[in-house]
């Protein structure tokens, strides 16, 4: 038991005094974890115990409660909700400057804006992991290397997002165009859906948390959506569901001049958002098992 509660299970022992501690008996420094009692280093008890400040921060993140109905909140959270007006406002402009816009100026303009929307689509990712349910910084945007790498990454996570589908209506494209399909068709191309939604899913957080090729790899993926269980059912599930939800309502508000544009902006900010947080709270909540897999 703790030297100083002896009601308390001890998980560390000074390794100057020789004291048992507990977790509130520590104190953690820029790297290692010290002794509260006499100012010497904290090790560990038992193996999995953290034995560094970073290894502490990433279990107290892991351990601490925080449901998938949370993450559905994210963007209206601290510092988000105004992050989340400003982009909002810059996706409304840049779908006025692409209707409107001068020549290739505005090409330009949206190009710079998507790169930082998905720089920072990475960034939720990677802050989530470490345990923030609060959106990040933006990017920098001068680092022009970064960006370019980050797109080019989201265009594979897309690719194996929507390919499937998108083979699927182009396979089926006559049936499509001279009658409508049946239920069969409609189950299938549900099923696709969800499965590019598990797999980009898995894809955003392997490139957010460890590199960015592994988003090629489909038995990484596989593996890891088996090992997440129900969590990572529950996080397809959502994910699915607000892409689904986010594209019906595009096509519908569509034909709404001004308004369908501003809802349209905030439908497609909330999923672009959100849809990045699920997957960083899947891989926080499976870290330790992710980790030993995406890192062979």
């Amino acid at each position: 038991m703790c030297a100083q509660h002896p009601d308390v299970a001890a998980v560390f022992y000074c390794d100057g005094c020789g004291k048992r501690l507990c977790g509130d008996c520590i104190r953690t420094g820029h790297a290692l974890l010290f002794c509260s009692l006499c100012g010497e280093r904290a090790l560990p008890l038992h193996a999995g115990q953290p034995a560094s400040t970073q290894q502490l921060r990433r279990q107290e993140a892991v351990t601490k409660p925080y449901s998938f109905a949370a993450a559905l909140a994210y963007p209206f959270r601290g510092s988000g909700r105004l992050m989340f007006v400003v982009a909002v406002f810059f996706m409304m402009l840049v779908q006025v400057l692409l209707t409107f816009g001068i020549d290739l100026w505005r090409y330009l303009f949206a190009a710079g804006f998507w790169s930082l929307m998905i720089g920072l689509q990475f960034s939720i990712v990677r802050s989530t992991v470490k345990g923030e349910n609060e959106l990040p910084d933006w990017p920098d945007y001068s680092d022009f290397g970064e960006r370019t790498a980050d797109v080019l990454t989201y265009l594979g996570i897309a690719l194996l997002q929507f390919g499937p589908v998108a083979l699927c209506l182009f396979l089926r494209k006559d049936a499509l165009l001279t009658g409508e399909p049946g239920l069969a068709f409609w189950l299938i191309l549900a099923l696709l859906g969800w499965l590019g939604s598990a797999v980009a899913l898995m894809a955003y957080g392997a490139a957010g948390q460890f590199d960015r090729t592994s988003i090629l790899r489909l038995d990484l993926h596989a593996k890891g959506f088996l090992a997440g269980g129900a969590d990572a059912v529950n996080a397809a599930n959502l994910s699915f569901g607000l892409g689904a939800a986010f594209f019906v309502l595009r096509l519908v508000l569509t034909a709404i001049p001004i308004l369908g544009a501003i809802l349209s902006g905030i439908v497609g900010a909330y999923w672009f958002f959100t849809s990045a947080h699920l997957a960083g709270v899947l891989f926080r909540r499976h870290i330790f098992t992710l980790e030993k897999l995406y890192e062979v």
